[in-house]
């Protein structure tokens, strides 16, 4: 299965399940991250601060049960420099997590798997020396638990832990071994705002006649302008009007 494949079954999931008339959500997502690398070989790992942003899409299920996918931008990685004891980079990932939630009076809690694409690795120091020994593992997968709450607004926080289940590493040649056993961990603090996709059709429909009001008060107002000017200018050289000479009182006659 290709990897669009795989980004895309989550969704597909999700819309034809919403085919049966349960109710679906939309959302958009976003916070801060303490990132970190775990495992028997992260000796020298010190705590990353980092950003997630992305959306969601929500299909509600009965018995208070959601299912959740989001797409995110998720920054991970830590601020150790040790080479092989750290991960020494802040890595970018592209990363798709597919939750179970149950929400009740407005608290929820969720857990699931998360997959993620290694977008982009950004030294926390350049090297002095180009080590090929060590590269970064393009996948990432880990667990998910959270814990959260949503108003009746649609607005919700809550805490995620995003634990990883796949070394940061590919294999490699170093000091005689052959795999460093680093792995990503991160506490996430977020905020969310879900709504239904038919309020995105109200307010663009509402947007559309603001817009188009406002261009034919403009397109009115242009092409009354010429006009008004002229009338303006006219009034301006037209010379003032003379006032009639008040009339003469005749003489009062003795009596």
């Amino acid at each position: 299965m290709s990897l669009v494949s795989r980004l895309l079954l989550p969704v597909l999931l999700l819309l034809s399940t919403a085919a049966s008339g349960q109710r679906v959500l939309l959302g958009l997502k976003g916070g801060g991250a303490f990132s970190n690398a775990i495992g028997p070989d992260a000796t020298a790992s010190r705590l990353r601060l980092g950003a997630t942003a992305g959306l969601l899409l929500r299909l509600e299920l009965p018995a208070g049960l959601a299912l959740q996918a989001e797409g995110l931008y998720a920054q991970r990685g830590d601020n150790g420099n040790s080479y092989g004891f750290a991960v020494g980079h802040r890595l970018d990932y592209l990363a798709l997590p597919l939750l179970l939630q149950y929400h009740r009076d407005g608290l929820f809690v969720e857990g699931g798997a998360q997959y993620g694409h290694l977008l982009r690795a950004t030294p926390n120091e350049p090297p002095a020396l180009r080590l090929g020994e060590l590269t970064f593992e393009p996948r990432d997968l880990n667990f998910v638990l959270g814990v959260g709450f949503q108003d009746s607004s649609g607005v919700s926080v809550g805490w995620r832990y995003v634990g990883g289940l796949s070394n940061v590493f590919r294999p490699g040649e170093i000091s005689g071994t052959g795999q460093r056993r680093l792995r990503n961990s991160s506490l996430e603090l977020y905020l969310n705002f879900v709504f239904e996709p038919r309020q995105v059709g109200q307010l663009t429909v509402a947007t559309g006649r603001g817009i188009g009001r406002g261009a034919l008060g403009a397109v009115r107002l242009v092409g009354r302008a010429p006009g008004a000017l002229y009338r303006a200018v006219q009034r301006r050289q037209r010379p003032p009007a003379q006032l009639p000479a008040p009339a003469s009182t005749p003489p009062a006659l003795p009596d």
